[in-house]
Formats: structure tokens, sequence, C-alpha cells
């Protein structure tokens, strides 16, 4: 129930992100790491072609993570696991993208702002809201 109402909250809060190149530090994957004390909250929008959507993520240090999302129309959730490799994150959902894994470069834009690419395209604008 605690996960909806932030989804909410979050969905409310969410504004895409955008920033010209010069702005971007890209994370290693030490600093991703260090990103997920104990555990995250993302919230953010999806830009792919097709998977449009706005989602919360909880990541836990643990490898897991859950996964709230809504297009607009419909709702829903998923659960997976991350791992580091290199200096990407790699996803892998139960259901969402198929289950298949994809590593993502990751980039802080501000304080709490950031972007992924997936195979060098921006793929999620979000916000970690803890």
């Amino acid at each position: 129930m605690i996960y909806r109402k932030l989804l909410v909250l979050a969905l409310l809060l969410t504004v895409a992100v955008s920033a010209e190149a010069g702005g971007k530090t890209k994370l290693s994957g030490s600093d991703i790491a260090k990103r997920i004390s104990n555990y995250e909250v993302l919230s953010g929008v999806s830009i792919e072609p097709g998977f449009g959507f706005y989602f919360m993520v909880v990541a836990f240090q643990d490898g897991t993570r859950d996964l709230y999302w809504n297009d607009g129309i419909k709702s829903g959730t998923d659960t997976g696991t991350h791992r580091i490799a290199g200096d990407q994150i790699c996803v892998t959902w139960k259901s969402s993208f198929n289950g298949q894994e994809r590593c993502y470069d990751v980039y802080k834009i501000d304080d709490d702002k950031y972007e992924s690419y997936w195979q060098g395209k921006l793929a999620f604008t979000y916000h970690k809201i803890r």
C-alpha cells in the first residue's frame, strides 16, 4: 500500500530531465553501487520507443528491485534483479522487456537527477527520491 502511495506521489512529482551534454557526469560502477546504500527509490519516465511510461523503482542493495509503472491507461508491477558490470548497471525484470537483461550507462545531471542510456540512446530520465 505504501508503494502505491509513493507511486502516486512520484508520478505527481516526476519531471522529465533534460540537460546539455556538458552538464552530465557519467557514473562509474562503484558510483552506482554507492548510490544504492540499503535501498534507493527512483521516480521517472521511460522514453524508449514502445515503452513510454511513468515509473517508480525501489532498488535494494541485495540486488533485487521492485517496479511500479503507469502508462496513462493501465498500471502494473514487476520484480527483478540488478548487477554492476563494469561502469554499467544491468537490470533484468521478470516480465518487463521480455525478461531480457539490459545494461545501462548512468549519467548524473544534477543533485538527484539522472539519465540512463541503453545502447547509446536515452532510455530513462529520473530522480532519486530516497
